[in-house]
């Protein structure tokens, strides 16, 4: 069991990111606070040459109210486990962000799933945890 620690996960949904979130629940100590952080890259309406295809508005308010109800569900399961967790829901760059949270909350760990990928598959911006290995002077944990 690892001591007590302040811990950020990366959380975007995916399997691989509540398989971080199960890694932390089984091997970290119940003292622990657990930062479940979702970060969403900036969402704004898109009007393509079809008007048959756009995201607009009220298609991206559904999106964030998606997600911010599976970020609470998220972290009532961690609750349950005992765990002291707090989450939020952020917009932004995703490898800043969870750094910007982690500094803000004095973390002392970071952890992500290897390859979530979020909502937008394919992102041009790349892999999150890949960003993280570059630019954190955190210490780092991706499960796989």
């Amino acid at each position: 069991m690892i001591k007590k620690q302040k811990i950020v996960v990366g959380f975007d949904g995916s399997n691989h990111s509540k398989k971080a979130v199960k890694y932390v629940i089984d091997n970290f100590d119940r003292g622990s606070t657990i930062y479940l952080v979702y970060v969403e890259e900036m969402l704004t309406p898109l009007y393509l040459s079809n008007p048959s295809l756009f995201i607009d508005d009220s298609i991206i308010k559904k999106i964030r109210e998606k997600t911010k109800k599976e970020l609470k569900q998220q972290a009532d399961m961690i609750k349950k486990k005992k765990f002291k967790v707090e989450y939020k829901y952020i917009e932004g760059y995703p490898p800043n962000q969870i750094i910007n949270e982690a500094k803000r909350e004095n973390a002392n760990i970071i952890v992500v799933g290897s390859r979530g990928m979020g909502r937008w598959k394919g992102s041009v911006l790349g892999s999150v945890s890949q960003a993280l290995t570059v630019i954190s002077n955190i210490p780092l944990l991706i499960i796989k």
